[in-house]
């Protein structure tokens, strides 16, 4: 597999001037994104505002569950949200809830719950690349 170049887009939501994951990841202040080539190395890092996220903590202080009735402008908010984040594999963050974990998989986003900050992320998936298959 060393030939192959294989790169990963992965996306946190981050508190504003850290890098910690949002609680709440509708309620983040911006994303973190980041290209992890063959997870050895990042070779990319960006941050994208949520200009949701004010409107969330306001509004939508909890995260949905199944059975829960959104209102249109809810499920459309958390549409744009994925729309920010759709170039990325994966996105890691805690609570999602439902329509916002429906929405990023709807965009063809892979969320993944965790409660890791996001530099605890990328070192875990750096140390476990001979876990993924990777043997250089």
């Amino acid at each position: 597999m060393s030939d192959k170049v294989e790169i990963e887009r992965i996306g946190f939501g981050i508190v504003a001037d850290e890098d910690k994951s949002a609680y709440i990841f509708a309620h983040a202040d911006r994303f973190l994104v980041f290209d992890l080539k063959n997870r050895k190395e990042v070779t990319f890092r960006e941050y994208r505002p949520n200009p949701y996220g004010e409107i969330c903590k306001e509004k939508y202080p909890k995260p949905s569950v199944i059975g829960d009735n959104p209102s249109d402008e809810e499920v459309e908010i958390y549409r744009k949200m994925a729309e920010i984040l759709k170039d990325c594999k994966t996105v890691w963050g805690s609570n999602f809830g439902n329509y916002v974990y429906n929405a990023l998989e709807a965009a063809g986003v892979n969320p993944i719950l965790s409660d890791r900050d996001p530099q605890e992320t990328i070192d875990s998936l750096i140390d476990a690349r001979y876990l993924a298959g990777y043997r250089d």
